[in-house]
């Protein structure tokens, strides 16, 4: 049986970290989860530091991603993509460049030069009156800026959301506590857990996109979306457009190869809605199926299930 264990660790693959190594970053995760981030202190995240040189590890507990490892064999990963748990795994140098850089040059023109900026406030606040209560709320996660635009007075740039997954099940902190004590081999995954792609896609990323898109849409510019191979790969089938320009999101999905180097593997061009349904991927189910669940529920009257009022 395959379960849902550590992949990448503070920024390492944790099936080629010494014992050594394993057992730092149990005792640094363990620290953080005591004391905090600010208190206790984090090794440089090497994703985050290709855009801000010595940026701390900013994830408690200090794991990137998560793959599947079988009960028999913990040293080998089963023969399926890792999945991304902190966006920030999504900003890799590699070829000499970032995914920023990555998409000023594909998608914006400009190979060089352009600046990446985080966070900026996307939403104000109002109050029951309609009046503004000087608040913001809500942020583009990256916005890439070129100087392609300077002559003209033009400011080009594009909006960018990384998303990252959530899992359900038990706490990571059983796998780190675990390793504390086995440092010396790759561990199967102690608790029972796995990606939670619905939660992290139709509950998450799908009403971040309703609320941004239309708005970046009226301004003449675009979203471009982050997700890994895996998380695409939940979601349903999307109808696309012909091209850049007339598309509202840019789906860029990215692979993890050997030595967990990401690549771009799919640059997809969509519209909003058709977007918002792949990431819903669902639809109801029968009548006749549902109320059948319901008289099931009810004949066992399964405890924590069923309740009397």
């Amino acid at each position: 049986m395959a379960g849902w264990g550590i992949a990448e660790w503070f920024g390492h693959d944790v099936l080629t970290m010494s014992a050594d190594e394993r057992k730092g970053s149990a005792e640094r995760a363990l620290a953080s989860q005591k004391l905090g981030l600010t208190l206790a202190p984090q090794p440089d995240c090497p994703f985050l530091s290709s855009i801000k040189p010595n940026s701390p590890c900013t994830k408690k507990g200090g794991v990137c991603s998560i793959r599947q490892y079988t009960g028999s064999a913990p040293a080998e990963a089963v023969d399926a993509q890792p999945t991304t748990l902190c966006p920030n795994r999504f900003l890799e140098y590699r070829e000499e460049e970032t995914i920023f850089g990555y998409i000023s040059r594909e998608l914006l023109g400009s190979p060089t030069g352009s600046k990446v900026i985080k966070e900026i406030p996307f939403l104000q606040k109002e109050m029951l009156d309609g009046s503004d209560r000087g608040a913001k709320a809500g942020r583009i996660d990256w916005i890439v800026v070129t100087d392609a635009g300077a002559a003209t007075g033009d400011l080009p740039w594009i909006a960018i959301e990384t998303q990252g997954v959530y899992f359900s099940g038990d706490s990571m902190w059983l796998d780190i506590e675990d390793y504390l004590a086995n440092s010396h081999e790759v561990r199967s995954p102690v608790g029972k857990r796995r990606p939670d792609y619905r939660s992290s896609g139709a509950k998450r990323l799908s009403p971040q996109l309703a609320a941004k898109a239309p708005v970046m849409n009226r301004w003449g510019r675009k979203v471009v979306v982050i997700v890994d191979e895996a998380f695409f790969s939940e979601m349903g089938a999307l109808t696309e457009t012909t091209d850049f320009d007339n598309s509202e999101i840019v789906w860029i999905v990215v692979r993890y190869e050997e030595g967990m180097v990401l690549k771009v593997i799919q640059t997809r061009y969509a519209e909003l809605a058709p977007s918002l349904a792949a990431l819903q991927a669902a639809k109801p189910v029968l009548k006749s199926v549902f109320e059948a669940d319901l008289r099931s529920a009810l004949s066992v009257n399964r405890a924590g299930k069923v309740f009397t009022v």
